[in-house]
């Protein structure tokens, strides 16, 4: 998960069809995407589409492995 989302730049299809392989599901609301752990609404993180900040990648790595690990 680490190495998928350490340059996040917004969800491609590889990176999509990745996190899917790992058990998220990914909708989009909005400007946002939501990814839930097996559709557990207990593990979910939020992902800007288009992230302004050179580190949303990091961020978005350590948010994710605080919540769903």
């Amino acid at each position: 998960m680490k190495r998928l989302l350490r340059d996040y730049t917004g969800i491609s299809g590889k990176l999509r069809q990745e996190l899917e392989n790992l058990g998220c599901v990914i909708t989009e609301d909005g400007k946002r995407y939501k990814i839930t752990y097996y559709g557990d609404e207990r593990y979910q993180a939020v992902f800007g589409k288009t992230p302004s900040d050179v580190r949303s990648g990091k961020n978005n790595t350590a948010t994710v492995g605080k919540m769903f690990y």
